[in-house]
């Protein structure tokens, strides 16, 4: 039986048993305090299970779509279909320019079909990945390093849906800073320089492992750090902070600082 089969049988069978029996012995119990308004006891009664199924339901059917084992395959992007081959060409041809290795080609199956070439620079050790979505028009580049204690950091010259990572998938320590419109160029020397300075700040070393291996194991941690972030996110607050996230500065939308900003700052 799959999770959201699952779920349905649950939120039925909750919302059944409520109707049927708790809310009435509930809203007893809040009219005998006789402090409560009745007004209040009514509208809680009838907001309580809306609350619940968001919060619940709606964060198994989130986490379903969310695996907890990544699974990476190799793959030639050229045999697949919707594949935008002259921008991956660009990026590859602009990485290997800059001193980038190519590793492999992989794809990501999950409820959606990611795909993405993957680099490594041995002399500044960090990891390069052209992304895809099939389908999707966006192509993107990142630029990532692994730092001691958990820490990451990612630079992107885009990145789709940004405001549900940032409301439901932000890490304390991954930092993650995007940059519209730059060269591949900009980005590699953004992030170099932001990573030092992020190293000296905190007191970091750079992991400077930087095998396909350690790259599955990297991606691995952060998704089991984004499931846990999931499972402790209220769904309410999360949905209220993706519509402020459209009000806040472009400047805000554009980057993730997570501890880091509060540590620096205390340290400085």
């Amino acid at each position: 039986m799959t999770t959201k089969t699952t779920t349905y049988i649950y939120a039925f069978s909750f919302w059944f048993i409520w109707n049927a029996l708790s809310a009435k012995i509930i809203l007893q119990y809040l009219l005998s305090l006789n402090f409560v308004p009745v007004i209040i006891c009514y509208i809680l009664i009838n907001i309580f299970p809306f609350i619940l199924f968001f919060e619940v339901v709606v964060k198994i059917l989130f986490s379903s779509n969310i695996s907890s084992k990544l699974n990476f395959i190799p793959t030639q992007l050229e045999a697949l279909s919707q594949i935008d081959t002259k921008t991956f060409n660009y990026y590859t041809n602009a990485l290997e320019s800059l001193g980038f290795t190519r590793i492999s080609d992989l794809q990501l199956s999950e409820s959606t079909l990611t795909v993405a070439r993957l680099f490594c620079h041995p002399k500044h050790l960090c990891f390069a990945e052209v992304i895809q979505t099939p389908g999707r028009s966006i192509v993107f580049c990142a630029i990532s390093s692994g730092l001691e204690q958990e820490w990451s950091v990612s630079f992107r010259d885009n990145s789709p849906s940004l405001a549900i990572v940032y409301a439901f998938l932000r890490r304390p320590r991954g930092i993650i800073i995007v940059q519209q419109g730059v060269t591949p160029e900009e980005l590699l020397r953004s992030h170099l320089k932001f990573r030092q300075k992020m190293m000296r700040d905190l007191n970091l070393q750079l992991l400077r492992d930087i095998s396909i291996e350690t790259y599955f194991d990297q991606a691995q941690r952060i998704r089991t750090c984004q499931r846990k972030a999931l499972w402790r996110k209220s769904v309410i607050i999360g949905l209220v902070e993706m519509w402020l996230f459209n009000f806040k500065s472009e400047t805000q939308k554009s980057q993730w600082l997570g501890d880091y900003a509060r540590l620096a700052a205390r340290k400085g």
